[in-house]
C-alpha cells in the first residue's frame, strides 16, 4: 500500500471512530472498542502531520494551507473525542490510553510549549502564516521600489529587517528538513534577498539625514562620520533610488560644507610652473582672480590683494602668475606665466578671500619649497584634424622639448613640432607627403627639460605613431555670406594653415577665424555703397599643404538697417560693484551721454516708499562698457549703477543707448525693472595713482588731498591714519566724494620746504577691508605764516621787519599803502607810500622780496603817549630777498595780528 492510500485509510478510520463516539456518547463500555478509538485518533494525528510533510516530499511544493488546516482541525476533534471515550470507558487502561493519546497528539499536532520535533502541525501552521506575512512585506517593499517611494521602502526595509533578525526562528522550528528548506527558500530567502539589495540605499538615506541634522546642530564630527558613509556607499545604490540618493548625498555634503568654517586646506607645488591652493569651501572667483574684464580666461591672473608669493632664497620674483579655479571652486591653480617658473622657497600669504556665500576665509600663511626633482615624461598621444595632427601630452609644463625626430625605420623624416615654452603639450603636423600612411613610425624626443632642468624620463622618450589619413584634397570655399556693406563670412571645407586673402570689391579685408577654424570673417576698414560686388578668396592652404584654387563669387551687399533689439537685463557685481547688464540680439557698441535715470524720476526705496531719485544716471565711457567682450565685441553692455540709492527702479531704455556694428541705434524704448542693492568691495582700497603719481597732492601749504580707489568708511578720517613726517594734523574731511580725503596741517606745523615722508595706514573701505600700509614722498612747502614787528624811526616813518622774505600777494606788483593799516589812538593814519630805505628815497618794487620795508606816513605823529598799531594784509612769504618770480613764492599769508609800533 502506498503512502497516499495509507493516509486516506487512516483518516477515514479516525473519522469513522470519531463519528461513532460522537453519535453514541452514552453507549455501554462493553460495546465500545476503546483501543480502536485510540488507535484511530492517533492515526488522525499522524494524518494531519502527513498533510504537509508528505506533500512536500512527494511534490516538492508546499501544500494548500486550507488542506493542512482541515487535517489539523480533524486531529484536534479526534483527540477530544478519544479522550472523552477513554475517560468513560477506559477502565484499568484509562491512564495508559490518555498518556498515549497525549504523547502522540503533542508530537504530531499541538503542544503548548513544544520542544524540537513536537507539535509538528501547529508549528508548521505558525511558520507558514508567518512566512506569508513576511512575503506580504516583501511584496509591499517590491512595490515601493517599483514606485520609487524611498520613504515607504525605508519603512518596510526596517520591518523586514526586524522580522529577519528576531522572528524567522519560527521557520527553523518546523519539523522536517525538506519543509524547512522550502519555507526558507520560498519566503525567507526572497525577503532577505530583496532587503539586502537595498542595504546601501537605506544606509545612504539614513546617514544623509543624520549628516544634515548633525551639521545643523553644529556637531561636525558626527556629521563628518555620517557623511563618510554616504560618500562611500552612494555609488553602490540601486537604479531605483539613485537620483534621489545622489541628491540626498549632495544636500548632505552641502549642509556639512555650509556648516564648516571656511579655511585654506593646503598649498602645494605641483611642479616648477604650477602651484595649487585648496580651500575646504567654494570660493568667490572675484576675490582670487583678476579677470581683466574679458571673457578670455587666458589673461586671468592672481589677485595681488588676495595672494602674494615672496621669494626667500634670493631667487627673483615671478612677476605674472596666471590663475584659474576648478569647476567646484575649491582649488586655485597658479601658473607662472611665459618662460617664468618657480624655484626654491616662497612665503605664500593668503588673505581677503571670500567664499561664494560671502564668508571670509581666514588669513593663511605658509612656506613652500618648489624644488622639483621629478623628471618629466610623456603622458599620452592623440590625433586631431582627421588624424593629420599628432598631439603629445607631457606630465608637466616644459621649458623645452629638446630635439624631436620622426623615424621610418632608420630613415629620419623631417618634422617641425609646434611648442611654446611653458606648455605641457606639443603638436606635429603629419600632413606632409613625406610621412607615410598606415605605417608604424617612431617619434623620439631628446633632452626635453622642465623648468628645474630635469631631463625627460626616459631620455630619449619614444612612442609609436601612425598616420592613417592621406590628404590630397584641395580645400574649397563652401559658402560666402554677405553680412553688411563692409563684412562677409567665408566658410571653408577644412581648416587652413593660415589666414586666406579675401578681397571685397577689390579691397583687401582684415580676416579673423572662429573657434571651429572653418569660418573666416572678412571686414573692410570702410563700408562700401550698397550694391553687387565680387568677393575673391585666394592664397589659402589646408593643413596638408594642399593649395586651394582662387575662388570668386558675386554677392549683393546690403546695409544693415535693422536696429538691435533688447533681450534681457540683470544686475551683476563686477569687482563688488553693482552693474546693470543689458543684453541685445546682436553685437553692439555703447552710446555716450545718454541719460537713463533722471533726477526727477521716482523709485521705491527699501521700505517700499516712493521717492524721487535725486540724482541722474548718464552714460559715459567710464560707467558704460561692453560686458565680457571677446575680441572687443559683445552683445551685452554693463552700466555702473552704484550712484543710485538702493531700491526698485522701472526705467525706459532710451533710444541711442546702444548701436549695432552697422551703426543702427537702439530704438525700441523697452521698459525694464531692476533692483539696486548694495556694492560689496572685494579688494582693499589703495592710493589712486590716476589722481596724482603717488595718489597724494599738496593742494596748498596747509592741506594735502589723498585720493583712493574706493569709497571709504568714515573711520578713514581718523587723524592717526596720516603720519606726515610727524607733523601735527588738525582736520581730515571727505573732499568731493568719499574716495578723497583733505587733511589739514596745524598752522606753522611744517617749518621747512622740501620732500616729506608720509605714511598712510588703517584706511578702511565701505566693506571693511583695510588697505595695506603705504609710505610715499611728497614735496611740501612750509606753512609758517610770516610775522612782523614795527618801530617808529621818525615822526612820519615806521620800519617794518618781517620774520622771512615777503612780497605782495600779486608778485609783480610792489607792496603799497593798501597792504598796511596804521592807527594812532585808534584812528587810521594814511600811509602815503612804501620804501626800501629809512630816508624814504627808494620805493619798493614788484617781483622783489623784502625782509624790511619803511612806511611813509602822510601825517606825522605828534603825541607819543598815544598808542600806535600796525596790521598787514595780502602779503605772502617768498623764499628769498631780491628779484623773484612765481617759482619763488612760498605762499603763506602774513600774520593777521595787529602789532604795537615800538617808539
Amino acid at each position: 500500500m502506498d503512502k497516499k492510500k495509507a493516509v486516506k485509510l487512516a483518516t477515514a478510520s479516525a473519522v469513522a471512530a470519531s463519528a461513532f463516539v460522537a453519535a453514541n456518547p452514552h453507549a455501554s463500555q462493553a460495546a465500545t472498542d476503546v483501543a480502536t478509538v485510540v488507535s484511530q485518533a492517533k492515526a488522525q494525528f499522524k494524518a494531519a502531520y502527513y498533510a504537509y510533510s508528505h506533500a512536500v516530499t512527494e511534490t516538492g511544493k508546499l501544500p494548500n494551507i486550507s488542506d493542512v488546516y482541515a487535517a489539523y482541525n480533524k486531529a484536534k476533534q479526534a483527540y477530544a473525542n478519544a479522550v472523552a471515550v477513554v475517560n468513560k470507558a477506559g477502565g484499568a487502561k484509562k491512564d495508559a490510553y490518555l498518556a498515549d493519546l497525549q504523547a502522540t497528539y503533542e508530537t504530531y499536532v499541538f503542544k503548548a510549549n513544544p520542544k524540537s520535533g513536537e507539535a509538528r502541525v501547529a508549528t508548521y501552521i505558525d511558520a507558514y502564516n508567518y512566512a506569508v506575512k513576511l512575503d506580504s512585506l516583501r511584496q509591499d517593499l517590491a512595490k515601493a521600489v517599483e514606485a520609487k517611494d524611498l520613504a515607504k521602502a525605508e519603512e518596510l526595509y526596517h520591518k523586514i529587517s526586524y522580522e529577519l533578525k528576531t522572528r524567522t526562528v519560527i521557520l527553523d522550528r518546523v519539523y522536517g528538513q525538506s519543509t524547512r528548506d522550502l519555507l526558507r527558500s520560498q519566503y525567507k530567502n526572497e525577503a532577505q534577498k530583496l532587503r539586502d539589495s537595498l542595504i546601501y540605499d537605506i544606509t545612504v538615506s539614513i546617514k544623509a539625514r543624520e549628516a544634515q541634522d548633525a551639521a545643523k546642530a553644529g556637531n561636525l564630527d558626527k556629521a563628518k562620520a555620517a557623511l563618510d558613509q554616504v560618500n562611500q556607499y552612494v555609488s553602490k545604490v540601486t537604479d531605483a533610488f539613485k537620483a534621489q540618493l545622489q541628491k540626498a548625498a549632495q544636500d548632505a555634503n552641502a549642509a556639512y560644507e555650509a556648516a564648516l568654517p571656511p579655511k585654506v586646506e593646503s598649498v602645494t607645488a605641483v611642479n616648477a610652473k604650477t602651484l595649487e591652493i585648496k580651500f575646504n569651501k567654494a570660493v568667490d572667483a572675484a576675490t582670487v582672480i583678476d579677470n581683466k574684464g574679458t571673457s578670455d580666461t587666458s589673461d586671468d591672473v592672481v589677485k595681488a590683494s588676495a595672494i602674494t608669493l615672496t621669494a626667500i632664497d634670493s631667487q627673483g620674483p615671478v612677476s605674472t602668475v596666471k590663475a584659474s579655479l576648478s569647476d567646484d571652486k575649491k582649488t586655485l591653480k597658479l601658473v607662472a606665466d611665459g618662460s617664468q617658473f618657480f624655484t626654491k622657497r616662497y612665503v605664500v600669504d593668503i588673505k581677503n578671500v571670500k567664499t561664494l556665500d560671502g564668508k571670509d576665509v581666514p588669513s593663511y600663511t605658509t612656506t613652500i619649497d618648489t624644488t622639483d626633482s621629478v623628471r618629466p615624461s610623456v603622458l599620452s598621444s592623440s590625433y586631431a584634424d582627421n588624424g593629420l595632427t599628432l598631439k603629445v601630452k607631457f606630465s608637466e609644463p616644459l621649458a623645452s622639448v629638446g630635439t624631436v625626430k620622426l623615424y621610418d625605420g632608420t630613415t629620419e623624416i623631417s618634422v617641425s613640432p609646434k611648442f611654446t615654452a611653458g606648455d605641457d603639450e606639443m603638436t606635429i603636423n603629419l600632413a606632409s607627403s613625406s610621412v607615410p600612411v598606415n605605417k608604424d613610425l617612431t617619434l623620439k624626443i631628446f633632452g626635453a627639460v622642465d623648468y628645474n632642468g630635469n631631463v625627460i624620463n626616459p631620455n630619449p622618450a619614444e612612442l609609436t605613431v601612425k598616420k592613417t589619413t592621406v590628404d590630397t584634397t584641395k580645400p574649397t570655399v563652401q559658402n560666402i555670406e554677405a553680412v553688411n556693406t563692409k563684412t562677409v563670412k567665408v566658410t571653408f571645407s577644412e581648416k587652413l594653415l593660415s589666414n586666406p586673402t579675401i578681397k571685397i570689391g577689390g579691397q583687401t579685408a582684415s580676416v579673423s577665424v572662429d573657434s571651429t577654424g572653418l569660418v573666416y570673417t572678412a571686414t573692410l576698414a570702410n563700408a562700401l555703397s550698397e550694391g553687387v560686388y565680387a568677393v575673391e578668396v585666394s592664397d589659402y592652404k589646408d593643413l596638408a599643404g594642399n593649395a586651394g584654387d582662387t575662388y570668386t563669387k558675386v554677392v549683393q551687399l546690403k546695409a544693415d538697417t535693422t536696429a538691435p533689439k533688447f533681450v534681457s537685463s540683470q544686475v551683476v557685481k563686477i569687482d563688488g560693484v553693482e552693474h546693470l547688464v543689458l543684453t541685445f540680439d546682436e553685437e553692439v557698441t555703447t552710446g555716450s551721454n545718454v541719460t537713463i535715470v533722471q533726477t526727477s524720476d521716482k523709485y521705491i526705496d527699501e521700505n517700499n516708499v516712493l521717492k524721487q531719485v535725486g540724482t541722474s544716471l548718464t552714460t559715459t565711457s567710464d560707467n558704460f562698457k561692453l560686458y565680457l567682450p571677446t575680441d572687443g565685441k559683445s552683445k551685452s553692455v554693463a552700466l555702473n549703477i552704484s550712484s543710485l540709492p538702493k531700491g526698485t527702479y522701472t526705467v525706459t531704455l532710451p533710444t541711442g543707448l546702444v548701436s549695432d556694428l552697422a551703426g543702427n541705434s537702439y530704438a525700441e524704448r523697452k521698459q525694464i525693472t531692476f533692483v539696486r542693492g548694495s556694492d560689496s568691495l572685494t579688494t582693499k582700497p589703495a592710493l589712486d595713482t590716476n589722481y596724482d603719481a603717488n595718489g597724494v597732492k599738496a593742494d596748498n601749504n596747509n592741506e594735502l588731498v589723498f585720493a583712493f580707489t574706493q569709497n571709504l568708511d568714515a573711520s578713514a578720517l581718523n587723524l592717526s591714519n596720516f603720519n606726515i613726517n610727524g607733523l601735527t594734523v588738525t582736520k581730515a574731511v571727505f573732499d568731493v566724494d568719499t574716495k578723497r580725503i583733505r587733511v589739514t596741517l596745524a598752522p606753522g606745523a611744517n617749518t621747512w620746504t622740501g620732500t616729506h615722508v608720509i605714511t598712510i595706514s588703517n584706511i578702511k573701505n565701505t566693506s571693511g577691508l583695510v588697505m595695506d600700509t603705504v609710505t610715499v614722498s611728497e614735496f611740501m612747502k612750509e606753512n609758517v605764516a610770516p610775522t612782523f614787528t614795527a618801530t617808529l624811526t621818525s615822526a612820519d616813518v615806521i620800519r617794518v621787519d618781517f620774520s622771512e622774505p615777503v612780497a605782495n600777494a600779486t608778485i609783480n606788483s610792489p607792496l603799497s599803502a593798501n597792504n598796511f593799516t596804521v592807527k594812532v589812538d585808534g584812528n587810521v593814519v594814511t600811509v602815503s607810500s612804501v620804501y626800501e630805505d629809512n630816508n624814504a628815497n627808494t620805493g619798493v618794487q614788484g617781483s622783489k622780496g623784502y625782509k624790511t620795508v619803511y612806511l611813509k606816513l602822510q601825517s606825522s605823529v605828534s603825541d607819543l603817549s598815544k598808542p600806535i598799531t600796525l596790521s598787514a594784509k595780502d602779503i605772502v612769504d617768498v623764499d628769498q630777498t631780491g628779484a623773484i618770480n612765481s617759482n619763488n613764492v612760498v605762499g603763506n599769508n602774513v600774520s593777521d595780528a595787529v602789532v604795537n609800533v615800538a617808539k
